[in-house]
């Protein structure tokens, strides 16, 4: 009696995205940092993924599929969602057909334009939104209502820097957007709405409260 692993493995590294065709056609794209885990020969039997990180997936129709992260599973049929789970945080967006979530004890289905975002432990109502993919898919970080310890977190996956915020309270909430294209762009449309200044050293941001 033996075992073989024969899963798929798919990483991003820091500022990169990549697209994965799954063996039922099923697409998904890849964000940065992310690792995708799956066993293309027990494909047909069984669609199921790990994923840590951030997904966007266009799920071809059929039997369930299944979406695992450290932090809860999500199930659909047939459909167009968003995974994204980053340390304490677990955000799920469907654009397109229903999703089920579970978290815990917690269960949701989710319509298009439904959100369901876990933050530190705690389940965070959302307003319905109609965006037709996420925006990270479009080279933009978008953030509503986020500590912006996971602004930062987002923007040295994309850009490859550390961000040095030792002077600044990191749980401080951020609503905005950010460029994948442009650094001083980006930096201008975190720290203006937060009244912070910056400073770029070498592959390092300095931020400081103004």
């Amino acid at each position: 009696y033996y075992t073989t692993t024969l899963d798929t493995n798919i990483s991003t590294l820091v500022a990169e995205k990549t697209s994965v065709e799954l063996p039922d056609n099923s697409q998904v794209s890849l964000n940065a940092l992310s690792t995708l885990t799956y066993n293309k020969n027990n494909w047909s039997k069984n669609r199921s993924i790990t994923l840590n990180g951030e997904a966007y997936f266009k799920v071809a129709k059929g039997s369930k599929f299944r979406v695992s992260t450290p932090l809860g599973v999500i199930t659909v049929l047939g459909t167009q969602f968003n995974v994204k789970q980053r340390n304490n945080l677990l955000e799920v967006n469907c654009y397109e057909g229903s999703v089920k979530v579970s978290y815990n004890k917690t269960t949701a289905v989710l319509k298009a334009g439904d959100s369901f975002l876990i933050l530190d432990g705690k389940y965070i109502a959302q307003e319905k939104e109609n965006r037709l993919n996420p925006s990270w898919i479009n080279n933009k970080s978008y953030f509503k209502s986020i500590p912006l310890n996971y602004v930062l977190d987002e923007l040295e996956r994309q850009y490859n820097i550390t961000v040095h915020a030792n002077s600044i309270d990191l749980n401080e909430i951020y609503t905005g957007t950010f460029s994948h294209k442009d650094i001083e762009l980006a930096l201008k449309s975190i720290t203006l709405p937060l009244n912070l200044k910056y400073r770029i050293q070498d592959n390092s941001v300095v931020l400081t409260r103004e």
